[in-house]
Protein backbone atom coordinates (compact mmCIF):
# COMPACT_ATOMS: atom_id res chain seq x y z
CA UNK A 1 0.00 0.00 0.00
CA UNK A 2 1.47 3.57 -1.01
CA UNK A 3 1.71 6.22 1.97
CA UNK A 4 -0.54 8.84 2.07
CA UNK A 5 2.20 11.83 1.06
CA UNK A 6 2.71 9.61 -2.54
CA UNK A 7 -1.06 9.40 -3.01
CA UNK A 8 -1.46 13.14 -2.96
CA UNK A 9 1.08 13.17 -5.43
CA UNK A 10 -0.71 10.91 -7.69
CA UNK A 11 -3.94 12.13 -7.11
CA UNK A 12 -2.32 15.46 -8.62
CA UNK A 13 -1.78 14.01 -11.96
CA UNK A 14 -5.32 13.12 -12.03
CA UNK A 15 -4.94 9.47 -11.20
CA UNK A 16 -7.53 7.48 -8.92
CA UNK A 17 -6.84 4.58 -9.28
CA UNK A 18 -8.03 2.12 -6.17
CA UNK A 19 -8.88 5.29 -4.09
CA UNK A 20 -12.98 5.34 -2.36
CA UNK A 21 -13.87 8.80 -3.10
CA UNK A 22 -16.90 10.46 -1.27
CA UNK A 23 -19.03 13.61 -2.25
CA UNK A 24 -20.35 16.30 -1.01
CA UNK A 25 -23.23 17.91 -2.13
CA UNK A 26 -24.33 21.40 -0.56
CA UNK A 27 -27.82 22.59 -1.87
CA UNK A 28 -28.01 26.49 -1.07
CA UNK A 29 -30.70 28.85 -0.48
CA UNK A 30 -28.61 31.48 -1.87
CA UNK A 31 -28.59 30.79 -5.64
CA UNK A 32 -29.91 32.62 -8.53
CA UNK A 33 -33.22 32.83 -8.58
CA UNK A 34 -33.12 33.75 -12.28
CA UNK A 35 -29.49 32.36 -14.24
CA UNK A 36 -31.20 28.83 -15.65
CA UNK A 37 -33.76 31.01 -17.29
CA UNK A 38 -32.02 33.91 -18.32
CA UNK A 39 -28.92 33.27 -20.14
CA UNK A 40 -26.12 34.31 -17.64
CA UNK A 41 -23.10 31.50 -17.36
CA UNK A 42 -24.18 29.25 -14.23
CA UNK A 43 -21.29 28.89 -11.67
CA UNK A 44 -20.68 26.23 -8.74
CA UNK A 45 -23.08 28.36 -6.67
CA UNK A 46 -26.03 27.98 -9.12
CA UNK A 47 -25.89 23.88 -9.26
CA UNK A 48 -28.83 23.35 -6.48
CA UNK A 49 -29.78 20.22 -8.25
CA UNK A 50 -28.52 16.78 -5.89
CA UNK A 51 -28.64 14.38 -8.31
CA UNK A 52 -26.75 16.63 -10.75
CA UNK A 53 -23.82 17.31 -8.58
CA UNK A 54 -23.68 13.90 -7.29
CA UNK A 55 -23.53 12.25 -10.71
CA UNK A 56 -21.43 14.67 -11.58
CA UNK A 57 -18.65 14.03 -9.05
CA UNK A 58 -19.58 10.29 -9.39
CA UNK A 59 -18.41 10.72 -12.94
CA UNK A 60 -15.45 12.57 -12.64
CA UNK A 61 -14.35 10.37 -9.75
CA UNK A 62 -14.94 6.81 -11.57
CA UNK A 63 -13.39 8.37 -15.17
CA UNK A 64 -9.84 8.73 -13.42
CA UNK A 65 -10.11 5.03 -12.14
CA UNK A 66 -11.71 6.09 -8.75
CA UNK A 67 -14.33 4.28 -6.56
CA UNK A 68 -17.10 6.83 -5.90
CA UNK A 69 -18.54 5.06 -2.40
CA UNK A 70 -21.49 7.57 -1.54
CA UNK A 71 -22.33 11.35 -0.62
CA UNK A 72 -22.32 14.02 2.29
CA UNK A 73 -25.79 15.62 1.93
CA UNK A 74 -25.94 19.36 2.86
CA UNK A 75 -29.27 20.56 2.11
CA UNK A 76 -30.62 24.27 2.75
CA UNK A 77 -27.25 25.67 3.94
CA UNK A 78 -25.54 29.00 3.74
CA UNK A 79 -21.43 28.26 3.30
CA UNK A 80 -20.98 31.68 4.31
CA UNK A 81 -23.95 33.22 6.43
CA UNK A 82 -22.60 33.27 10.37
CA UNK A 83 -24.72 32.50 13.15
CA UNK A 84 -24.99 34.02 16.83
CA UNK A 85 -23.26 31.27 19.21
CA UNK A 86 -23.55 32.21 22.82
CA UNK A 87 -20.75 31.31 25.01
CA UNK A 88 -20.68 29.93 28.75
CA UNK A 89 -19.39 33.27 30.02
CA UNK A 90 -22.24 34.55 28.55
CA UNK A 91 -20.28 36.40 25.27
CA UNK A 92 -21.65 35.64 21.77
CA UNK A 93 -19.10 34.76 19.35
CA UNK A 94 -20.35 34.43 14.95
CA UNK A 95 -19.36 31.09 13.15
CA UNK A 96 -21.02 29.85 9.77
CA UNK A 97 -22.72 26.39 11.07
CA UNK A 98 -22.13 23.32 8.85
CA UNK A 99 -22.48 19.95 10.68
CA UNK A 100 -22.39 17.83 7.68
CA UNK A 101 -19.24 19.91 6.66
CA UNK A 102 -17.28 19.25 9.57
CA UNK A 103 -18.48 15.04 9.87
CA UNK A 104 -17.08 15.11 6.14
CA UNK A 105 -13.70 16.58 7.46
CA UNK A 106 -13.56 14.26 10.45
CA UNK A 107 -14.70 11.17 8.53
CA UNK A 108 -11.67 12.18 6.23
CA UNK A 109 -9.16 12.58 9.52
CA UNK A 110 -10.18 8.86 10.12
CA UNK A 111 -10.21 7.36 7.13
CA UNK A 112 -13.86 6.11 7.76
CA UNK A 113 -17.38 7.34 6.76
CA UNK A 114 -19.22 7.67 10.40
CA UNK A 115 -20.50 10.68 10.28
CA UNK A 116 -24.69 10.42 10.00
CA UNK A 117 -24.87 12.79 6.51
CA UNK A 118 -23.31 10.51 5.12
CA UNK A 119 -25.23 8.59 2.53
CA UNK A 120 -23.80 5.42 0.84
CA UNK A 121 -23.34 4.16 -2.78
CA UNK A 122 -25.27 0.90 -4.12
CA UNK A 123 -23.08 -1.79 -2.67
CA UNK A 124 -21.01 -0.15 0.02
CA UNK A 125 -22.31 -0.30 3.78
CA UNK A 126 -23.20 3.24 5.97
CA UNK A 127 -19.49 2.79 7.05
CA UNK A 128 -16.67 2.28 4.47
CA UNK A 129 -13.22 3.42 3.87
CA UNK A 130 -12.21 6.69 2.12
CA UNK A 131 -9.21 8.23 1.05
CA UNK A 132 -10.29 11.60 -0.02
CA UNK A 133 -13.49 13.67 -1.50
CA UNK A 134 -15.15 15.76 -4.46
CA UNK A 135 -17.44 18.54 -4.92
CA UNK A 136 -18.46 20.53 -7.86
CA UNK A 137 -17.09 23.30 -7.32
CA UNK A 138 -15.22 25.21 -4.41
CA UNK A 139 -18.75 27.47 -4.17
CA UNK A 140 -20.13 24.53 -3.01
CA UNK A 141 -17.34 23.78 -0.38
CA UNK A 142 -17.08 26.79 1.37
CA UNK A 143 -17.21 30.82 1.96
CA UNK A 144 -15.85 31.02 4.69
CA UNK A 145 -12.07 31.30 5.33
CA UNK A 146 -11.87 29.28 8.43
CA UNK A 147 -13.50 26.84 7.07
CA UNK A 148 -11.17 26.49 4.13
CA UNK A 149 -8.17 26.46 6.88
CA UNK A 150 -10.02 23.26 8.39
CA UNK A 151 -10.09 21.66 4.52
CA UNK A 152 -6.55 22.44 4.04
CA UNK A 153 -5.42 21.18 7.27
CA UNK A 154 -7.20 17.59 6.30
CA UNK A 155 -5.30 17.93 2.82
CA UNK A 156 -1.74 19.16 3.99
CA UNK A 157 -1.57 17.04 7.48
CA UNK A 158 -3.86 14.61 7.06
CA UNK A 159 -2.98 13.51 3.61
CA UNK A 160 -6.51 13.41 1.94
CA UNK A 161 -7.10 15.01 -1.18
CA UNK A 162 -10.40 17.33 -1.38
CA UNK A 163 -11.33 17.63 -5.33
CA UNK A 164 -13.01 19.76 -7.33
CA UNK A 165 -14.64 18.60 -11.05
CA UNK A 166 -13.91 22.49 -12.13
CA UNK A 167 -10.77 22.82 -11.50
CA UNK A 168 -11.59 25.86 -9.48
CA UNK A 169 -9.87 24.45 -6.32
CA UNK A 170 -6.73 22.91 -5.74
CA UNK A 171 -5.50 22.07 -2.25
CA UNK A 172 -2.91 19.90 -3.41
CA UNK A 173 0.02 22.06 -3.97
CA UNK A 174 1.02 25.60 -1.52
CA UNK A 175 0.50 27.45 -4.99
CA UNK A 176 -3.10 25.74 -5.10
CA UNK A 177 -3.44 26.72 -1.72
CA UNK A 178 -2.57 30.26 -1.78
CA UNK A 179 -4.58 30.74 -4.86
CA UNK A 180 -7.81 29.01 -3.13
CA UNK A 181 -7.66 31.72 -0.32
CA UNK A 182 -7.60 34.35 -3.14
CA UNK A 183 -10.06 32.85 -5.07
CA UNK A 184 -12.46 32.73 -1.50
CA UNK A 185 -11.68 36.04 -0.33
CA UNK A 186 -13.51 37.34 -3.97
CA UNK A 187 -16.33 35.09 -3.38
CA UNK A 188 -16.66 35.52 -0.07
CA UNK A 189 -16.69 39.51 -0.87
CA UNK A 190 -19.24 39.14 -3.66
CA UNK A 191 -21.32 37.40 -1.25
CA UNK A 192 -20.73 40.73 1.21
CA UNK A 193 -21.85 42.86 -1.34
CA UNK A 194 -25.13 41.21 -2.53
CA UNK A 195 -26.04 40.51 1.02
CA UNK A 196 -25.71 44.33 1.17
CA UNK A 197 -27.64 45.41 -2.01
CA UNK A 198 -30.40 42.90 -0.65
CA UNK A 199 -30.14 44.83 2.85
CA UNK A 200 -30.62 48.48 0.44
CA UNK A 201 -32.57 46.50 -1.54
CA UNK A 202 -35.43 45.40 1.06
CA UNK A 203 -35.36 49.13 3.09
CA UNK A 204 -36.00 51.37 0.19
CA UNK A 205 -39.12 48.69 -0.30
CA UNK A 206 -39.77 49.23 3.11
CA UNK A 207 -39.81 52.83 3.05
CA UNK A 208 -41.86 53.46 0.56
CA UNK A 209 -44.22 50.69 1.69
CA UNK A 210 -44.26 47.97 -0.52
CA UNK A 211 -45.19 44.72 1.04
CA UNK A 212 -42.78 42.05 2.07
CA UNK A 213 -43.16 39.10 -0.32
CA UNK A 214 -43.91 35.72 0.41
CA UNK A 215 -47.33 34.33 1.51
CA UNK A 216 -50.03 36.38 2.47
CA UNK A 217 -50.94 37.96 5.52
CA UNK A 218 -54.11 36.47 7.33
CA UNK A 219 -56.75 39.12 6.38
CA UNK A 220 -55.07 40.57 3.42
CA UNK A 221 -55.56 39.03 -0.08
CA UNK A 222 -52.34 38.09 -1.99
CA UNK A 223 -51.50 41.09 -3.91
CA UNK A 224 -51.08 42.06 0.01
CA UNK A 225 -53.02 45.37 -0.80
CA UNK A 226 -56.66 44.74 -0.74
CA UNK A 227 -58.44 43.64 2.53
CA UNK A 228 -60.24 39.90 2.69
CA UNK A 229 -63.87 41.26 4.48
CA UNK A 230 -64.32 37.68 6.01
CA UNK A 231 -61.15 37.43 7.59
CA UNK A 232 -60.97 41.23 8.70
CA UNK A 233 -63.96 40.50 10.61
CA UNK A 234 -62.45 37.34 12.40
CA UNK A 235 -59.63 39.52 13.27
CA UNK A 236 -61.89 42.37 14.67
CA UNK A 237 -64.01 39.93 16.62
CA UNK A 238 -60.84 38.82 17.83
CA UNK A 239 -59.71 42.28 19.24
CA UNK A 240 -63.09 43.02 20.93
CA UNK A 241 -63.18 39.54 22.83
CA UNK A 242 -59.74 40.10 24.08
CA UNK A 243 -60.50 43.27 25.50
CA UNK A 244 -63.81 41.88 27.18
CA UNK A 245 -61.60 39.28 28.78
CA UNK A 246 -62.01 36.43 26.87
CA UNK A 247 -58.47 34.36 26.85
CA UNK A 248 -56.57 34.13 23.91
CA UNK A 249 -57.08 30.05 24.00
CA UNK A 250 -61.09 30.61 24.00
CA UNK A 251 -60.90 32.24 20.99
CA UNK A 252 -58.60 29.79 19.04
CA UNK A 253 -59.72 26.53 20.13
CA UNK A 254 -63.26 27.85 18.50
CA UNK A 255 -61.62 29.09 15.62
CA UNK A 256 -60.63 25.34 14.96
CA UNK A 257 -63.43 23.98 15.96
CA UNK A 258 -65.54 26.25 13.36
CA UNK A 259 -63.31 24.66 10.65
CA UNK A 260 -61.59 28.32 10.84
CA UNK A 261 -57.56 28.02 9.09
CA UNK A 262 -54.88 29.81 9.05
CA UNK A 263 -53.52 31.48 5.30
CA UNK A 264 -51.16 27.55 4.56
CA UNK A 265 -54.85 25.25 5.49
CA UNK A 266 -53.21 24.91 9.00
CA UNK A 267 -55.16 24.78 12.58
CA UNK A 268 -54.16 27.68 14.71
CA UNK A 269 -52.24 27.75 17.50
CA UNK A 270 -51.18 29.99 20.03
CA UNK A 271 -47.73 31.29 18.71
CA UNK A 272 -49.27 31.71 15.38
CA UNK A 273 -52.75 33.66 16.94
CA UNK A 274 -50.42 35.84 18.99
CA UNK A 275 -47.75 36.47 15.96
CA UNK A 276 -50.71 37.84 13.46
CA UNK A 277 -52.68 39.87 16.48
CA UNK A 278 -49.91 41.57 17.50
CA UNK A 279 -48.48 42.11 14.12
CA UNK A 280 -47.93 46.42 13.27
CA UNK A 281 -49.43 45.39 9.67
CA UNK A 282 -52.85 45.19 11.84
CA UNK A 283 -52.71 49.09 11.97
CA UNK A 284 -51.19 49.51 8.33
CA UNK A 285 -47.58 50.15 9.72
CA UNK A 286 -44.48 48.77 6.96
CA UNK A 287 -43.57 45.43 8.81
CA UNK A 288 -39.32 45.74 8.80
CA UNK A 289 -36.85 44.59 11.53
CA UNK A 290 -34.72 41.77 12.76
CA UNK A 291 -36.83 38.66 13.71
CA UNK A 292 -35.22 38.71 16.89
CA UNK A 293 -37.07 41.19 18.12
CA UNK A 294 -40.67 41.34 19.89
CA UNK A 295 -43.09 41.15 16.86
CA UNK A 296 -44.78 43.92 17.93
CA UNK A 297 -42.03 46.35 17.44
CA UNK A 298 -41.03 44.99 13.83
CA UNK A 299 -41.36 47.88 12.17
CA UNK A 300 -40.02 51.26 10.15
CA UNK A 301 -40.07 54.77 11.12
CA UNK A 302 -39.25 57.63 9.46
CA UNK A 303 -36.52 60.33 10.41
CA UNK A 304 -38.97 61.79 13.15
CA UNK A 305 -39.81 58.28 14.70
CA UNK A 306 -43.31 58.36 13.04
CA UNK A 307 -44.13 54.76 11.91
CA UNK A 308 -43.68 54.11 7.94
CA UNK A 309 -47.69 53.24 6.56
CA UNK A 310 -47.48 50.05 4.38
CA UNK A 311 -49.19 49.93 0.94
CA UNK A 312 -52.29 48.35 2.71
CA UNK A 313 -55.31 49.50 4.83
CA UNK A 314 -55.34 48.53 7.93
CA UNK A 315 -57.57 46.79 9.62
CA UNK A 316 -57.54 47.98 13.86
CA UNK A 317 -57.21 51.07 14.79
CA UNK A 318 -53.89 52.06 16.90
CA UNK A 319 -55.58 52.15 20.61
CA UNK A 320 -57.33 48.82 19.87
CA UNK A 321 -54.03 47.66 18.74
CA UNK A 322 -52.05 48.38 21.32
CA UNK A 323 -54.51 47.47 24.20
CA UNK A 324 -54.57 44.02 22.26
CA UNK A 325 -50.46 43.82 22.18
CA UNK A 326 -50.83 44.56 25.58
CA UNK A 327 -52.71 41.96 26.83
CA UNK A 328 -51.21 39.30 24.45
CA UNK A 329 -47.34 40.37 24.62
CA UNK A 330 -47.27 43.60 26.74
CA UNK A 331 -44.36 43.54 30.00
CA UNK A 332 -47.48 42.82 32.45
CA UNK A 333 -49.28 40.08 30.90
CA UNK A 334 -49.83 36.80 33.08
CA UNK A 335 -47.23 34.26 32.39
CA UNK A 336 -47.15 31.20 30.33
CA UNK A 337 -50.77 29.15 31.74
CA UNK A 338 -50.41 30.06 35.27
CA UNK A 339 -54.67 29.93 34.98
CA UNK A 340 -55.13 27.02 32.78
CA UNK A 341 -56.59 24.97 35.72
CA UNK A 342 -59.05 27.92 36.57
CA UNK A 343 -60.72 28.50 33.01
CA UNK A 344 -63.28 25.84 33.38
CA UNK A 345 -65.09 26.72 36.50
CA UNK A 346 -66.16 30.50 37.58
CA UNK A 347 -64.33 30.90 40.85
CA UNK A 348 -62.02 28.51 40.76
CA UNK A 349 -58.82 30.06 42.31
CA UNK A 350 -61.71 32.91 43.73
CA UNK A 351 -63.50 30.93 46.17
CA UNK A 352 -61.69 31.12 49.49
CA UNK A 353 -62.49 27.65 51.91
CA UNK A 354 -63.99 29.15 55.40
CA UNK A 355 -62.27 26.35 57.52
CA UNK A 356 -58.31 26.74 56.30
CA UNK A 357 -58.03 29.60 53.80
CA UNK A 358 -57.04 27.63 50.93
CA UNK A 359 -58.24 28.30 47.20
CA UNK A 360 -60.98 25.46 46.27
CA UNK A 361 -61.39 24.40 42.88
CA UNK A 362 -63.50 23.34 40.34
CA UNK A 363 -63.76 19.26 39.27
CA UNK A 364 -66.31 17.39 37.33
CA UNK A 365 -69.33 15.12 38.67
CA UNK A 366 -71.59 13.14 37.05
CA UNK A 367 -74.78 14.23 35.11
CA UNK A 368 -72.99 17.49 34.29
CA UNK A 369 -72.52 18.39 38.37
CA UNK A 370 -69.28 19.78 39.52
CA UNK A 371 -67.74 20.48 43.23
CA UNK A 372 -65.74 23.43 44.66
CA UNK A 373 -63.05 21.39 46.63
CA UNK A 374 -60.40 22.52 49.06
CA UNK A 375 -58.02 19.50 47.68
CA UNK A 376 -55.72 17.79 50.10
CA UNK A 377 -52.94 17.43 47.58
CA UNK A 378 -53.03 21.36 47.39
CA UNK A 379 -51.94 21.60 50.79
CA UNK A 380 -56.29 21.91 51.56
CA UNK A 381 -58.06 20.87 54.38
CA UNK A 382 -61.15 18.91 51.87
CA UNK A 383 -63.83 21.34 52.55
CA UNK A 384 -66.72 21.29 49.53
CA UNK A 385 -69.79 22.39 48.16
CA UNK A 386 -71.75 22.34 45.01
CA UNK A 387 -70.44 24.45 42.09
CA UNK A 388 -73.70 24.69 40.21
CA UNK A 389 -75.22 25.74 43.68
CA UNK A 390 -72.28 28.15 44.76
CA UNK A 391 -72.29 29.94 41.02
CA UNK A 392 -76.03 29.83 40.31
CA UNK A 393 -76.17 32.04 44.18
CA UNK A 394 -73.27 34.13 43.14
CA UNK A 395 -74.70 34.89 39.66
CA UNK A 396 -77.54 36.33 41.40
CA UNK A 397 -75.89 38.17 43.42
CA UNK A 398 -73.63 39.70 40.39
CA UNK A 399 -76.80 40.52 38.71
CA UNK A 400 -78.34 42.29 41.32
CA UNK A 401 -75.27 44.03 42.14
CA UNK A 402 -74.74 45.39 38.10
CA UNK A 403 -78.26 46.08 38.05
CA UNK A 404 -77.64 48.78 41.73
CA UNK A 405 -74.72 50.16 39.93
CA UNK A 406 -75.41 50.07 36.13
CA UNK A 407 -71.50 50.15 35.57
CA UNK A 408 -71.29 51.71 32.25
CA UNK A 409 -69.29 50.62 29.17
CA UNK A 410 -65.39 52.41 29.49
CA UNK A 411 -64.11 52.93 26.23
CA UNK A 412 -61.04 55.89 27.81
CA UNK A 413 -58.23 56.36 25.30
CA UNK A 414 -54.92 56.04 26.83
CA UNK A 415 -54.31 59.41 27.63
CA UNK A 416 -50.40 59.90 27.08
CA UNK A 417 -50.33 58.70 23.58
CA UNK A 418 -49.32 62.11 22.57
CA UNK A 419 -46.13 62.29 24.75
CA UNK A 420 -44.74 59.09 23.71
CA UNK A 421 -45.10 59.87 20.27
CA UNK A 422 -42.75 63.09 21.03
CA UNK A 423 -40.60 61.05 23.12
CA UNK A 424 -39.57 58.77 20.11
CA UNK A 425 -39.23 61.93 17.36
CA UNK A 426 -36.95 62.96 20.03
CA UNK A 427 -34.76 60.21 20.28
CA UNK A 428 -34.71 59.77 16.68
CA UNK A 429 -33.74 63.50 16.13
CA UNK A 430 -30.93 62.75 18.84
CA UNK A 431 -29.78 59.75 16.56
CA UNK A 432 -30.08 61.13 13.43
CA UNK A 433 -27.34 64.47 14.94
CA UNK A 434 -24.86 61.38 15.83
CA UNK A 435 -25.19 60.14 12.24
CA UNK A 436 -24.23 63.58 10.81
CA UNK A 437 -21.92 64.50 13.59
CA UNK A 438 -20.23 61.16 15.75
CA UNK A 439 -18.12 63.34 17.62
CA UNK A 440 -21.04 64.68 19.48
CA UNK A 441 -21.27 60.59 21.01
CA UNK A 442 -20.44 61.63 24.30
CA UNK A 443 -23.37 64.06 24.94
CA UNK A 444 -25.92 62.49 22.64
CA UNK A 445 -25.72 59.16 23.92
CA UNK A 446 -26.59 59.98 27.86
CA UNK A 447 -29.61 61.80 26.36
CA UNK A 448 -30.91 58.67 23.93
CA UNK A 449 -30.55 56.52 27.66
CA UNK A 450 -32.81 59.11 29.32
CA UNK A 451 -35.47 59.05 26.99
CA UNK A 452 -35.37 55.55 26.33
CA UNK A 453 -36.00 55.00 30.05
CA UNK A 454 -39.08 57.26 29.58
CA UNK A 455 -40.08 55.38 26.36
CA UNK A 456 -39.88 52.17 28.62
CA UNK A 457 -41.62 53.65 31.65
CA UNK A 458 -44.94 54.81 29.31
CA UNK A 459 -44.88 51.88 27.31
CA UNK A 460 -45.34 49.99 30.70
CA UNK A 461 -48.06 52.31 32.02
CA UNK A 462 -49.90 51.80 28.44
CA UNK A 463 -49.85 48.23 28.88
CA UNK A 464 -51.85 48.55 32.52
CA UNK A 465 -53.70 50.96 31.08
CA UNK A 466 -54.97 48.67 28.58
CA UNK A 467 -55.10 45.70 30.53
CA UNK A 468 -57.74 48.10 33.64
CA UNK A 469 -59.67 48.98 30.74
CA UNK A 470 -59.72 45.70 28.69
CA UNK A 471 -61.83 44.13 32.11
CA UNK A 472 -65.58 43.63 30.79
CA UNK A 473 -68.25 46.18 31.63
CA UNK A 474 -71.79 46.67 30.78
CA UNK A 475 -75.46 48.44 32.01
CA UNK A 476 -76.81 45.44 30.14
CA UNK A 477 -75.76 42.38 32.02
CA UNK A 478 -78.57 40.63 32.57
CA UNK A 479 -79.03 40.07 28.89
CA UNK A 480 -75.34 39.62 28.00
CA UNK A 481 -74.79 37.05 31.32
CA UNK A 482 -75.62 33.86 29.06
CA UNK A 483 -73.46 34.68 26.63
CA UNK A 484 -70.06 35.69 28.70
CA UNK A 485 -67.40 33.08 28.33
CA UNK A 486 -66.13 31.62 31.69
CA UNK A 487 -62.85 34.19 31.79
CA UNK A 488 -65.54 37.06 31.29
CA UNK A 489 -67.95 36.25 34.33
CA UNK A 490 -64.50 35.74 36.45
CA UNK A 491 -63.04 38.85 35.54
CA UNK A 492 -66.64 40.75 36.76
CA UNK A 493 -66.83 38.33 39.93
CA UNK A 494 -62.98 39.11 40.99
CA UNK A 495 -63.59 42.59 40.36
CA UNK A 496 -66.95 43.02 42.38
CA UNK A 497 -66.04 40.69 45.07
CA UNK A 498 -62.80 40.72 48.02
CA UNK A 499 -63.53 37.70 48.23
CA UNK A 500 -66.07 34.62 48.53
CA UNK A 501 -66.00 32.41 51.38
CA UNK A 502 -67.57 28.89 51.51
CA UNK A 503 -68.02 27.81 55.04
CA UNK A 504 -67.47 24.06 55.81
CA UNK A 505 -70.77 21.79 55.84
CA UNK A 506 -72.73 20.89 59.05
CA UNK A 507 -72.68 17.34 59.24
CA UNK A 508 -75.88 14.94 58.17
CA UNK A 509 -76.96 18.03 55.43
CA UNK A 510 -76.86 16.29 51.86
CA UNK A 511 -78.12 19.74 50.48
CA UNK A 512 -76.04 22.88 49.62
CA UNK A 513 -76.64 25.38 52.30
CA UNK A 514 -76.48 29.10 50.56
CA UNK A 515 -75.72 30.34 53.87
CA UNK A 516 -72.60 28.90 53.87
CA UNK A 517 -71.24 31.72 51.45
CA UNK A 518 -70.44 34.30 53.13
CA UNK A 519 -69.72 37.47 50.86
CA UNK A 520 -67.20 40.11 51.07
CA UNK A 521 -67.96 43.22 48.41
CA UNK A 522 -65.14 45.28 46.84
CA UNK A 523 -65.12 48.96 47.84
CA UNK A 524 -64.47 51.52 45.38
Amino acid sequence: MQSQPNIIERVHQGNLTGLNIAGLVRLSFETHPDRETSGIPMTGGDINNRDEQEALCRKYVESRGGTYVGTYDEPDTSAWKKKRIKQEDGSYIYRVIRPVFEGMLSDLKKGSTESEHFTPAEGFGKTTHVDGSVVYDIDRLTRDHRHLEDAIEVVQYYHRPILDIRGSLDLLTDNGRSAARYVLNARASSSTDTSRRLRDSHLSRAKRGIPVGGNRAFGWAEDKRTIVDKEAWQIKAAARLLLAGVKASTIIRKWNAAGRRTTKGNPWSRRTFVLMMTSPRMVGYRVYGPMDQPHHTRYLTDDEGNPVKGQYPAILDEHTWHSVVALLAGPDRPEGHADIGKLKYMLSGILRCGNCGGKPTGGAQPNNRYTYQCKYNDGGCGNCGSGNAIDGLVTKLILARLEAERIEVETQPWPKADELKALNATKANLLAQFKENPDMGPHIWPEVRKKEAAIAALVKERSTHAKKHAAPKSNNMAEMWPFLEVEQRRAIAAQLFEAIILQPATKGSNRFNPERLQVVHRQG
